[in-house]
Protein backbone atom coordinates (compact mmCIF):
# COMPACT_ATOMS: atom_id res chain seq x y z
CA UNK A 1 0.00 0.00 0.00
CA UNK A 2 2.73 2.44 0.59
CA UNK A 3 4.92 1.51 -2.30
CA UNK A 4 1.63 2.68 -4.28
CA UNK A 5 1.09 5.82 -2.26
CA UNK A 6 4.85 6.63 -3.16
CA UNK A 7 4.35 5.46 -6.90
CA UNK A 8 1.11 7.83 -7.28
CA UNK A 9 2.94 10.63 -5.57
CA UNK A 10 5.90 10.13 -8.06
CA UNK A 11 3.75 10.25 -11.06
CA UNK A 12 2.00 13.92 -9.77
CA UNK A 13 5.29 14.84 -9.42
CA UNK A 14 6.61 14.11 -13.14
CA UNK A 15 3.04 14.80 -14.66
CA UNK A 16 3.54 18.66 -12.72
CA UNK A 17 7.47 18.83 -13.77
CA UNK A 18 6.24 18.11 -17.38
CA UNK A 19 3.34 20.15 -17.46
CA UNK A 20 5.74 23.19 -16.15
CA UNK A 21 8.43 22.21 -19.38
CA UNK A 22 5.60 22.79 -21.64
CA UNK A 23 4.27 26.05 -20.47
CA UNK A 24 5.83 28.51 -22.51
CA UNK A 25 7.57 32.20 -20.63
CA UNK A 26 5.57 34.84 -21.43
CA UNK A 27 8.16 37.83 -22.58
CA UNK A 28 7.65 41.34 -23.61
CA UNK A 29 8.59 41.34 -27.56
CA UNK A 30 12.07 43.32 -28.33
CA UNK A 31 11.13 46.86 -28.65
CA UNK A 32 11.77 48.50 -32.07
CA UNK A 33 13.35 52.11 -33.12
CA UNK A 34 9.33 52.28 -34.02
CA UNK A 35 7.74 50.30 -31.62
CA UNK A 36 3.93 51.54 -29.92
CA UNK A 37 6.49 51.44 -26.56
CA UNK A 38 9.61 52.96 -28.07
CA UNK A 39 11.71 55.83 -26.69
CA UNK A 40 12.28 58.42 -29.20
CA UNK A 41 15.62 60.27 -28.80
CA UNK A 42 15.41 63.60 -29.50
CA UNK A 43 19.33 64.62 -28.49
CA UNK A 44 21.46 62.30 -26.23
CA UNK A 45 20.60 62.08 -23.37
CA UNK A 46 17.37 63.65 -23.77
CA UNK A 47 14.76 61.14 -24.28
CA UNK A 48 11.02 61.55 -24.24
CA UNK A 49 8.31 58.02 -24.13
CA UNK A 50 6.74 58.53 -27.14
CA UNK A 51 3.24 57.16 -24.73
CA UNK A 52 3.63 59.45 -22.19
CA UNK A 53 3.68 61.91 -24.29
CA UNK A 54 0.23 61.06 -26.42
CA UNK A 55 -1.49 60.64 -22.86
CA UNK A 56 -0.73 64.69 -22.35
CA UNK A 57 -0.91 66.20 -25.46
CA UNK A 58 -3.43 64.07 -27.70
CA UNK A 59 -6.38 66.43 -27.06
CA UNK A 60 -3.92 70.04 -28.16
CA UNK A 61 -5.15 71.15 -31.74
CA UNK A 62 -1.07 72.02 -31.74
CA UNK A 63 1.37 69.79 -29.96
CA UNK A 64 5.20 70.24 -30.16
CA UNK A 65 8.35 68.60 -29.80
CA UNK A 66 11.77 70.43 -29.59
CA UNK A 67 12.26 70.14 -33.70
CA UNK A 68 8.48 70.20 -34.85
CA UNK A 69 5.23 71.08 -34.55
CA UNK A 70 2.15 69.11 -36.47
CA UNK A 71 -1.34 70.61 -36.76
CA UNK A 72 -4.06 68.41 -36.12
CA UNK A 73 -6.07 71.10 -38.76
CA UNK A 74 -6.55 68.94 -42.55
CA UNK A 75 -4.99 70.99 -45.12
CA UNK A 76 -4.02 69.96 -48.74
CA UNK A 77 0.08 69.85 -49.23
CA UNK A 78 0.52 73.20 -50.75
CA UNK A 79 -2.08 75.10 -47.89
CA UNK A 80 0.05 73.18 -45.82
CA UNK A 81 3.10 75.13 -46.73
CA UNK A 82 1.51 78.18 -46.70
CA UNK A 83 0.49 77.73 -43.39
CA UNK A 84 3.99 77.09 -42.31
CA UNK A 85 5.53 79.76 -44.42
CA UNK A 86 3.48 82.23 -42.70
CA UNK A 87 4.07 81.00 -39.38
CA UNK A 88 4.90 83.41 -36.58
CA UNK A 89 8.04 81.81 -34.89
CA UNK A 90 9.16 82.58 -31.58
CA UNK A 91 13.09 84.08 -31.51
CA UNK A 92 14.79 81.09 -32.50
CA UNK A 93 17.49 80.49 -34.68
CA UNK A 94 15.60 80.30 -37.68
CA UNK A 95 14.12 83.68 -39.32
CA UNK A 96 11.38 82.10 -40.92
CA UNK A 97 8.61 79.48 -40.55
CA UNK A 98 8.80 76.50 -43.06
CA UNK A 99 7.20 72.48 -43.42
CA UNK A 100 8.53 70.18 -41.91
CA UNK A 101 12.46 68.93 -43.35
CA UNK A 102 13.36 65.59 -42.14
CA UNK A 103 17.11 64.90 -42.78
CA UNK A 104 18.26 62.56 -40.11
CA UNK A 105 16.98 59.22 -38.64
CA UNK A 106 16.77 60.98 -34.90
CA UNK A 107 14.09 63.61 -36.94
CA UNK A 108 12.01 60.86 -38.46
CA UNK A 109 11.78 58.84 -35.01
CA UNK A 110 10.81 62.95 -33.32
CA UNK A 111 8.15 62.65 -36.36
CA UNK A 112 6.52 59.93 -35.36
CA UNK A 113 6.61 60.32 -31.08
CA UNK A 114 4.82 64.13 -32.74
CA UNK A 115 2.25 61.62 -34.31
CA UNK A 116 1.24 59.48 -31.47
CA UNK A 117 1.57 62.13 -28.73
CA UNK A 118 -1.35 63.88 -31.47
CA UNK A 119 -3.31 61.20 -32.28
CA UNK A 120 -2.55 58.65 -29.74
CA UNK A 121 0.41 55.92 -29.72
CA UNK A 122 -1.60 53.14 -32.00
CA UNK A 123 -2.77 53.20 -35.43
CA UNK A 124 -6.62 54.82 -36.26
CA UNK A 125 -8.72 52.98 -38.63
CA UNK A 126 -7.21 51.53 -42.23
CA UNK A 127 -3.86 52.10 -43.29
CA UNK A 128 -4.49 55.12 -44.89
CA UNK A 129 -6.62 56.79 -42.53
CA UNK A 130 -5.68 60.25 -42.14
CA UNK A 131 -5.01 60.16 -38.64
CA UNK A 132 -1.99 57.99 -39.18
CA UNK A 133 -0.01 60.62 -41.56
CA UNK A 134 1.54 63.91 -41.82
CA UNK A 135 2.41 66.02 -44.43
CA UNK A 136 6.55 66.42 -45.02
CA UNK A 137 7.53 68.89 -46.93
CA UNK A 138 9.54 67.19 -50.09
CA UNK A 139 8.22 67.72 -53.10
CA UNK A 140 9.12 66.01 -56.65
CA UNK A 141 10.41 68.78 -59.31
CA UNK A 142 11.42 66.36 -62.31
CA UNK A 143 10.07 64.19 -64.18
CA UNK A 144 6.68 64.51 -62.23
CA UNK A 145 3.83 64.06 -64.87
CA UNK A 146 4.81 60.73 -66.29
CA UNK A 147 3.66 57.04 -65.62
CA UNK A 148 6.53 54.91 -64.23
CA UNK A 149 6.93 51.27 -64.79
CA UNK A 150 7.65 49.12 -61.97
CA UNK A 151 11.40 48.77 -62.95
CA UNK A 152 11.05 52.89 -62.41
CA UNK A 153 9.12 52.30 -59.15
CA UNK A 154 10.28 51.71 -55.11
CA UNK A 155 13.56 52.83 -52.77
CA UNK A 156 15.49 51.00 -55.35
CA UNK A 157 14.97 53.29 -58.03
CA UNK A 158 14.49 56.08 -56.12
CA UNK A 159 16.16 59.05 -57.48
CA UNK A 160 17.02 61.74 -55.12
CA UNK A 161 17.90 64.25 -57.53
CA UNK A 162 14.42 64.75 -58.30
CA UNK A 163 12.92 65.98 -55.98
CA UNK A 164 13.52 68.74 -52.94
CA UNK A 165 12.76 69.90 -49.37
CA UNK A 166 11.31 73.19 -48.95
CA UNK A 167 14.74 74.90 -47.98
CA UNK A 168 16.00 73.61 -51.78
CA UNK A 169 17.69 70.87 -50.43
CA UNK A 170 18.34 67.45 -51.57
CA UNK A 171 17.12 64.52 -49.28
CA UNK A 172 20.16 62.17 -48.45
CA UNK A 173 18.00 60.72 -46.15
CA UNK A 174 14.73 58.44 -46.51
CA UNK A 175 12.17 55.75 -45.51
CA UNK A 176 10.03 54.53 -48.11
CA UNK A 177 7.17 51.99 -47.51
CA UNK A 178 7.73 49.14 -49.32
CA UNK A 179 7.74 50.16 -53.59
CA UNK A 180 7.21 53.65 -52.68
CA UNK A 181 7.48 56.24 -54.65
CA UNK A 182 5.45 55.26 -57.58
CA UNK A 183 3.99 58.31 -58.41
CA UNK A 184 0.53 57.16 -58.99
CA UNK A 185 -2.03 58.42 -61.31
CA UNK A 186 -5.76 59.74 -60.49
CA UNK A 187 -7.19 59.39 -64.35
CA UNK A 188 -10.45 61.57 -62.76
CA UNK A 189 -7.86 64.39 -61.49
CA UNK A 190 -5.28 63.90 -64.03
CA UNK A 191 -2.82 64.33 -61.09
CA UNK A 192 0.60 62.42 -60.37
CA UNK A 193 1.71 61.39 -56.68
CA UNK A 194 4.39 63.89 -55.92
CA UNK A 195 4.16 65.08 -52.48
CA UNK A 196 5.35 62.84 -49.61
CA UNK A 197 3.80 62.16 -46.10
CA UNK A 198 5.10 59.97 -43.57
CA UNK A 199 2.93 57.83 -41.01
CA UNK A 200 3.22 55.93 -37.71
CA UNK A 201 5.46 53.94 -38.33
CA UNK A 202 7.95 56.18 -39.89
CA UNK A 203 7.44 55.02 -43.24
CA UNK A 204 6.88 57.33 -46.65
CA UNK A 205 4.91 57.64 -49.17
CA UNK A 206 4.34 59.84 -52.32
CA UNK A 207 0.94 61.20 -52.12
CA UNK A 208 -1.55 63.15 -53.86
CA UNK A 209 -0.73 66.57 -52.48
CA UNK A 210 -4.80 67.58 -53.07
CA UNK A 211 -5.37 65.32 -50.16
CA UNK A 212 -6.42 66.41 -47.00
CA UNK A 213 -3.93 65.46 -43.69
CA UNK A 214 -2.12 67.35 -40.80
CA UNK A 215 1.02 68.98 -41.13
CA UNK A 216 3.84 69.55 -39.66
CA UNK A 217 5.73 72.62 -39.26
CA UNK A 218 10.09 72.93 -38.42
CA UNK A 219 9.79 74.74 -35.03
CA UNK A 220 13.19 75.02 -33.21
CA UNK A 221 11.38 76.72 -30.32
CA UNK A 222 12.45 77.04 -26.29
CA UNK A 223 9.49 76.08 -24.55
CA UNK A 224 6.37 73.37 -25.07
CA UNK A 225 3.37 74.52 -23.78
CA UNK A 226 1.23 71.37 -22.37
CA UNK A 227 -2.48 71.90 -22.06
CA UNK A 228 -3.81 69.39 -19.70
CA UNK A 229 -4.49 71.07 -16.27
CA UNK A 230 -1.95 69.56 -13.19
CA UNK A 231 -1.20 70.71 -10.12
CA UNK A 232 2.11 72.10 -10.08
CA UNK A 233 4.52 69.53 -8.65
CA UNK A 234 2.76 67.35 -10.94
CA UNK A 235 3.29 69.71 -13.96
CA UNK A 236 7.58 69.09 -12.86
CA UNK A 237 7.46 65.44 -13.03
CA UNK A 238 5.72 65.75 -16.18
CA UNK A 239 8.39 67.33 -17.77
CA UNK A 240 10.87 65.67 -16.16
CA UNK A 241 8.66 62.06 -17.80
CA UNK A 242 9.19 63.22 -21.39
CA UNK A 243 12.72 64.25 -20.83
CA UNK A 244 12.53 67.53 -20.45
CA UNK A 245 12.54 70.42 -17.33
CA UNK A 246 9.96 72.69 -16.37
CA UNK A 247 10.22 76.00 -17.86
CA UNK A 248 13.06 78.90 -16.25
CA UNK A 249 12.36 82.30 -17.47
CA UNK A 250 15.36 84.44 -16.52
CA UNK A 251 14.71 87.88 -18.72
CA UNK A 252 12.21 89.77 -21.15
CA UNK A 253 13.11 87.67 -24.09
CA UNK A 254 12.55 84.32 -22.99
CA UNK A 255 9.50 85.73 -21.30
CA UNK A 256 8.23 86.63 -24.71
CA UNK A 257 9.11 83.64 -26.28
CA UNK A 258 6.67 81.54 -23.67
CA UNK A 259 3.95 83.82 -24.89
CA UNK A 260 4.72 83.54 -28.38
CA UNK A 261 4.84 79.30 -27.42
CA UNK A 262 1.90 79.58 -25.98
CA UNK A 263 0.28 81.36 -28.61
CA UNK A 264 1.19 78.91 -31.41
CA UNK A 265 0.35 75.52 -28.98
CA UNK A 266 -2.52 77.24 -27.46
CA UNK A 267 -4.41 80.08 -29.50
CA UNK A 268 -4.44 83.26 -29.13
CA UNK A 269 -8.03 83.58 -27.12
CA UNK A 270 -8.24 83.57 -23.88
CA UNK A 271 -11.15 83.59 -21.29
CA UNK A 272 -12.80 86.57 -20.52
CA UNK A 273 -12.71 85.55 -17.12
CA UNK A 274 -9.39 87.07 -15.93
CA UNK A 275 -8.61 83.83 -13.56
CA UNK A 276 -9.57 81.45 -15.54
CA UNK A 277 -7.17 78.38 -15.17
CA UNK A 278 -6.49 78.18 -18.97
CA UNK A 279 -5.34 82.09 -18.54
CA UNK A 280 -2.56 80.96 -16.45
CA UNK A 281 0.49 78.50 -17.36
CA UNK A 282 2.59 77.01 -14.45
CA UNK A 283 6.58 78.11 -15.20
CA UNK A 284 9.35 76.25 -13.19
CA UNK A 285 10.32 78.42 -10.54
CA UNK A 286 8.91 78.54 -6.36
CA UNK A 287 9.54 80.92 -3.59
CA UNK A 288 12.42 79.23 -0.76
CA UNK A 289 9.88 78.42 2.57
CA UNK A 290 11.86 78.91 6.29
CA UNK A 291 11.11 76.28 8.59
CA UNK A 292 7.68 77.07 9.29
CA UNK A 293 6.62 77.41 6.11
CA UNK A 294 6.42 81.23 5.30
CA UNK A 295 7.83 82.14 2.51
CA UNK A 296 11.30 84.10 2.52
CA UNK A 297 10.92 86.57 -0.25
CA UNK A 298 13.79 84.58 -2.28
CA UNK A 299 12.52 82.72 -5.69
CA UNK A 300 14.53 79.60 -7.28
CA UNK A 301 14.01 77.22 -10.30
CA UNK A 302 13.30 73.83 -9.67
CA UNK A 303 16.54 72.73 -10.35
CA UNK A 304 18.03 74.95 -7.71
CA UNK A 305 18.94 78.25 -9.67
CA UNK A 306 18.34 81.20 -8.42
CA UNK A 307 15.94 83.31 -10.69
CA UNK A 308 18.22 86.08 -12.70
CA UNK A 309 15.55 88.68 -13.48
CA UNK A 310 15.85 91.39 -11.04
CA UNK A 311 12.39 92.99 -12.11
CA UNK A 312 10.02 90.21 -13.26
CA UNK A 313 6.81 91.12 -14.54
CA UNK A 314 4.50 91.12 -11.74
CA UNK A 315 1.10 91.40 -12.40
CA UNK A 316 -0.27 94.23 -10.22
CA UNK A 317 1.77 96.23 -8.23
CA UNK A 318 1.22 93.77 -4.67
CA UNK A 319 2.65 90.97 -6.27
CA UNK A 320 4.06 88.59 -5.41
CA UNK A 321 1.15 89.08 -2.02
CA UNK A 322 2.07 85.43 -0.51
CA UNK A 323 -1.69 85.25 0.10
CA UNK A 324 -2.15 82.30 3.13
CA UNK A 325 -5.42 80.23 2.96
CA UNK A 326 -5.52 78.10 6.28
CA UNK A 327 -4.54 74.41 5.33
CA UNK A 328 -3.68 74.90 1.88
CA UNK A 329 -0.53 77.28 2.72
CA UNK A 330 1.17 80.12 1.80
CA UNK A 331 1.01 81.13 -2.38
CA UNK A 332 4.80 79.78 -3.39
CA UNK A 333 4.83 79.03 -7.15
CA UNK A 334 4.84 80.58 -10.07
CA UNK A 335 1.86 81.41 -12.69
CA UNK A 336 2.69 83.26 -16.32
CA UNK A 337 -0.13 85.38 -17.94
CA UNK A 338 -1.40 84.37 -21.15
CA UNK A 339 -3.49 87.69 -21.31
CA UNK A 340 -0.71 90.13 -20.27
CA UNK A 341 2.35 87.63 -19.95
CA UNK A 342 3.16 88.76 -16.48
CA UNK A 343 3.33 86.64 -13.63
CA UNK A 344 1.57 85.63 -10.16
CA UNK A 345 2.74 83.70 -7.09
CA UNK A 346 -0.24 81.48 -6.85
CA UNK A 347 -0.99 78.20 -4.58
CA UNK A 348 0.88 74.68 -6.02
CA UNK A 349 -2.62 72.80 -5.29
CA UNK A 350 -4.30 74.93 -8.94
CA UNK A 351 -4.88 72.73 -11.94
CA UNK A 352 -3.49 74.65 -14.85
CA UNK A 353 -1.58 74.16 -18.23
CA UNK A 354 2.03 74.16 -17.90
CA UNK A 355 5.34 74.58 -20.36
CA UNK A 356 8.46 72.61 -20.14
CA UNK A 357 11.59 73.81 -21.62
CA UNK A 358 13.90 72.26 -24.27
CA UNK A 359 17.47 71.67 -24.26
CA UNK A 360 19.95 74.36 -25.21
CA UNK A 361 21.33 72.01 -27.82
CA UNK A 362 18.10 70.31 -28.92
CA UNK A 363 17.57 71.49 -32.29
CA UNK A 364 20.67 72.07 -34.73
CA UNK A 365 20.64 70.08 -38.40
CA UNK A 366 16.84 72.10 -39.47
CA UNK A 367 18.18 75.38 -39.19
CA UNK A 368 18.39 77.58 -42.16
Amino acid sequence: MRLKVLLLLLCFIVAVSAGKKKKKLVTEPPIGAYGEDATFILNQPVTKNAKKFSKVMKDQNVVGTCRYLLFKAMKTWDDAKDSCDNLILPMTLRVKGSMATIKTEDENKDMVMLMKMAHGVKHEGGKFDRLNWVWLGLKKIMNTGVHLSKQETGEANFNASEWRWVDGSIPEFWRWMRDMPDQDYDKKKNIFQDTVSLNKKGRWDDSFGQKKMPYACNYCGKYIVVQKHVKWDQAKELCESMGLTMAKINNREENEELDMAARLMMGDEVDERRWNQTNWIWIGTREVMDEEGVGTGVWRHHDGTQLLWDNPPWDFKRQPDNEIRGRKGEQQVLAFSRINTKWDDSFPHKKRPFACMCPEAACTTNVY
